[in-house]
């Protein structure tokens, strides 16, 4: 390939100095050949930091040496690693989406999956930009896995060929993602949600079926999306309106994958673009659509806890939510069920409490939405939120939490 010298991949593996932080690819970027080798080459290593975000691999890179030869620290928990992260053995860092390029503000080592170069020589980053791109521009050593599968996408996904160190062949595409099917209870709250966003907005949302069913509801609607990540669903919208998409990460289908090469509808970006305050706030409308594990009666957020245990990340919730706030015309929204567990745990509690965490304060949530409607809470007194609340629990759960209420009241 013109302009690109290839590397045996134990060989980029050896060139990483023992005891260097290494950031690893996030989101549906997978560089196998890489990963292969590593855990054959593990055993050189003593006291290598490795770190990444969400990844939707199976997370091969932890096959052997863990603990052992390497140690490994998130930022966003993957369900392969929550026992792991339970048990100890790895470790989660609570980290902002936009705050991860000054967290490691030069990294060691920084491994990527790229594409094939484009007309100007560059390679793209495809699918998984984000936090990566800056990351990569700051490294001591890049290490990037080519391969075919990678799309080459617009907006700013590129890096020179000149700043990679070691080129690696690789076969493996992204790996492929597919979200949940849309139920009942996900298409109420996309309905409530729906009536909350204004012609003309900028809206970001996540991945799952809330986000899905929304999509559906706004397919007649003039929007366009900023967000963090994109999914198959708004793959229909572009396909079926005149919106466009700016995202740090494509998360999908095979199909998906392919729509984005080099179509100007879709533009990755570095997550100063994506997540950065100074971008959301000169948006006009930026509606910011977030779920949650649980809300507590004051507008409290926990998306990162269940019972002591860490199942998620900060993510990019924050940084929109408070992207929305400075925004003219912007709205924050936390949507979520009203109910856990089969409906044997309500999901508006009286309280976060001491087994889990504030994701997002109080005063950033303007909305809450679950199957039962529409909670304000946006200038509302924390009696008032508490009323507006409970109105939205499931019916089982709010004679409790009233009376709760009541007493904190009292």
């Amino acid at each position: 390939m013109k302009g690109i010298r290839f590397s045996d991949a134990s060989a980029a593996v050896r060139s990483i100095p023992d005891g260097s932080s290494v950031i690893l690819p996030q989101g549906c970027a997978e560089p196998a050949a890489f990963y292969e080798a590593f855990s054959a080459e593990v055993d050189r290593f003593h006291k290598l930091r490795l770190f990444s975000g969400l990844q939707f691999g199976d997370y091969a890179f932890l096959d052997r040496g863990l603990s052992r030869n390497f140690t490994y620290t998130t930022w966003h928990v993957g369900a392969p690693v929550r026992k792991l992260i339970n048990e100890g053995r790895c470790a989660y860092l609570p980290l902002r989406y936009a705050d991860i390029p000054r967290r490691f503000d030069r990294p060691d080592v920084v491994v990527l999956q790229v594409s094939p170069p484009g007309p100007a020589g560059d390679v793209s980053l495809g699918i998984s930009v984000g936090a990566t791109r800056q990351l990569a521009m700051n490294a001591g050593l890049v290490i990037a896995e080519l391969s075919e599968g990678m799309p080459f996408t617009c907006g700013e996904s590129t890096l020179p060929i000149g700043s990679i160190d070691y080129f690696i062949e690789g076969d493996s595409p992204p790996v492929a993602h597919a979200n949940r099917p849309v139920d009942d209870v996900s298409s109420k709250i996309a309905t409530f949600v729906s009536e909350l966003i204004p012609d003309g907005a900028y809206l970001q949302l996540g991945i799952g079926a809330v986000p899905d069913a929304l999509i559906d509801q706004i397919m007649d609607r003039d929007i366009n999306i900023h967000s963090g990540m994109i999914t198959d669903q708004v793959m229909k919208l572009l396909e079926t309106t005149s919106a466009k998409a700016v995202t740090a990460e494509v998360i999908g289908s095979e199909t998906l994958f392919r729509y984005v090469s080099k179509n100007p509808a879709v533009e990755v970006v570095p997550s100063n673009r994506s997540h950065g305050l100074r971008t959301l706030a000169a948006l006009s409308r930026f509606i910011a659509v977030n779920s949650a594990l649980e809300v507590d009666l004051s507008g409290q957020v926990n998306s990162e806890m269940i019972n002591g245990v860490t199942v998620a990340g900060v993510g990019g919730s924050l940084d929109f939510m408070l992207g929305a706030s400075l925004s003219r015309g912007g709205k924050s929204i936390i949507a979520l069920p009203s109910t856990a567990n089969g409906r044997k745990q309500s999901r508006i509690v009286p309280f976060i409490n001491s087994s889990a965490v504030v994701t997002i304060p109080r005063h950033c949530v303007d909305f809450v939405v679950t199957e039962y409607g529409v909670a304000k809470l946006h200038g509302k007194s924390l009696p008032e939120r508490a009323r507006a609340l409970t109105a939205i629990a499931h019916p089982v759960f709010r004679e409790r939490l009233a009376k709760t209420e009541l007493t904190q009241r009292s």
